[in-house]
């Protein structure tokens, strides 16, 4: 069974951090060209097991080991795999409670989150977690900034292209904003969860998906490796059903620590249009300026709710240019949300017109709240991204940003724009 379209809440959740959704590291094709890295894990381990070493010295011999970051991660990888023939079964009952009381006092934190998809290892992310504050850097250079109150990603040009509160902010702990919630405190199975395995070194927890949450049609269970004496996770690999994929996320506790500074995100520069739009459905033209190729930006604010969850209607998406299907799954999916966060929400439709006077299609199915911005883009009126009536091709994207006013059913509407080129 293949993860649903309209489940993916693992990719959805990275989307605007990563970068980049295309394997760029074969497991094998990496081993093939660090032979010298693998021979000098694989003999210090053998070396280090029978001799009964500390917690967590695996990582630090291959933390600071001269070669890349990715290469070192995937040396990390190497030596749990092989310190995993040292398991011989159940022997302590340490409850995983203990685990995350324990982690609750880590001050900072180094991360790398990878994804195992087929025969392709590619690393995702790397991440910075502080008093708090967590940053996240994609392969690709995108950056994404929480402080804990507001959470802002910008791409890998510093143009900021997402905005939106905290995460922490709702109250999240780390482990539940890295588990998509499994890992929570309200988890019940978590304070008398104990360990599947346990070794010299390490223990293993395995935590499976309740029935009735959300991903538990296609998640299998999240295995987690703790250091047996620290009680600190040393990574947590997250399993789909009926498949060999997984998601891999390495912690790392003695990476020197960033300063302060690091966790500040960048300025957010001027917006390329912005202006007044009354909430009627009415097209508002906004002149663009800055954003090389695009003149003109077409947007109307309509449809806003604030009315009970419960209530929420599955047709709040619904457009001529696409199937029921869809609009009705784009519409539950904005319910969802809805229940979590609450509203008012707002329908925007948005358009844009070439300097050379062509219209884009309209991206007809947003759904935003107010100060809240996220990364979209549109094509040609055809339908294409190179379907253009002068056979080029523009991938438009943009970020569009609601804001009150203090006149009622009057916003302003603030559009970072730009034209984004072919990749190779």
């Amino acid at each position: 069974m293949k993860r649903p379209e309209n489940n993916k809440w693992l990719d959805d959740a990275l989307a605007e951090t990563i970068g980049s959704k295309k394997p760029q590291t074969g497991f094998e094709e990496w081993k093939q060209k660090h032979p010298e890295a693998v021979e000098m894990l694989t003999s210090r381990v053998s070396r280090q097991t029978s001799a009964s070493k500390r917690p967590l010295d695996i990582r630090r011999i291959i933390m600071k080991s001269p070669i890349t970051k990715l290469a070192a991660a995937a040396v990390v990888i190497i030596a749990v795999v092989i310190s995993f023939n040292q398991f011989v079964g159940p022997t302590t009952n340490v409850a995983f409670a203990e685990v995350t009381s324990r982690f609750a006092q880590v001050d900072y934190v180094h991360v790398y989150w990878f994804k195992s998809r087929g025969d392709a290892l590619f690393r995702q992310f790397e991440g910075w977690y502080a008093h708090g504050k967590l940053v996240r850097r994609g392969d690709k250079g995108g950056m994404t900034y929480d402080d804990g109150q507001t959470q802002q990603t910008f791409d890998e040009q510093g143009r900021r292209i997402g905005k939106k509160p905290s995460l922490f902010a709702e109250g999240k702990t780390f482990f539940e904003l890295f588990s998509a919630d499994l890992l929570s405190d309200k988890n019940e199975q978590l304070s008398q969860l104990t360990p599947i395995n346990v070794g010299d070194d390490f223990l293993i927890y395995e935590v499976d998906p309740p029935p009735d949450w959300d991903g538990s049609e296609w998640l299998e269970n999240i295995s987690v490796t703790v250091g047996k004496n620290s009680l600190l996770p040393v990574q947590m690999k997250i399993f789909e059903k009926d498949s060999d994929d997984y998601d891999l996320v390495m912690f790392d506790y003695e990476a020197p620590e960033k300063p302060p500074e690091f966790f500040v995100p960048p300025t957010v520069g001027s917006a390329n249009c912005g202006g007044e739009v009354v909430l009627d459905g009415e097209e508002v033209v906004l002149n663009i300026e800055g954003a090389p190729g695009l003149k003109q930006a077409v947007v109307r604010l309509y449809d806003k709710y604030n009315g009970p969850a419960e209530q929420f209607p599955l047709d709040y998406i619904s457009t001529e240019r696409h199937s029921p299907d869809f609009c009705k799954a784009v519409s539950e999916k904005v319910r969802k949300k809805y229940e979590k966060k609450g509203g008012p929400v707002f329908r925007l439709d948005v358009s844009f017109v070439t300097d050379e006077g062509y219209r884009s299609a309209t991206l007809d199915f947003l759904a935003t709240r107010l100060n809240e911005a996220g990364k979209c883009g549109v094509g040609s009126e055809s339908g294409g991204l190179d379907e253009w009536p002068d056979g080029k091709y523009r991938n438009i994207r943009f970020s569009p940003l609601v804001k009150s006013t203090d006149r009622e059913d009057t916003y302003i509407v603030e559009m970072r724009c730009w034209i984004r080129p072919k990749e190779d």
